[in-house]
């Protein structure tokens, strides 16, 4: 029988798993679902959301199939990088825009 701090605990690493696997698939959809509408295409924002999906979507795998543990930090970063892209609807090149 495992003590009651215990199991809190273990909730709390469950929570922040689910958290950052949500996150990253959410994140990993809404990239590949962007349609361009009039954007025009530019071969290296392309590859940039390309690695973003396969990052994304690979670490979330990488927790539900081989468990591997999350810490609240990499939360945290999966969590930002969901809203940045959320609130870019998709287009990378809102996120990584660069005024000189």
């Amino acid at each position: 029988m495992q003590q009651p701090t215990e199991l809190i605990a273990l909730g709390h690493q469950y929570l922040v798993a689910l958290v950052f696997v949500v996150a990253n698939l959410a994140a990993a959809v809404r990239l590949m679902c962007f349609r361009r509408r009039g954007f025009r295409y530019r071969r290296g924002m392309s590859w940039i959301a390309y690695l973003l999906v396969v990052g994304t979507g690979g670490q979330a795998l990488d927790v539900l199939v081989r468990h591997e543990p999350v810490t609240i930090w990499q939360a945290v970063v999966a969590l930002l990088i969901a809203v940045l892209v959320y609130r870019a609807q998709g287009n990378v090149a809102c996120i990584v825009r660069v005024n000189l």
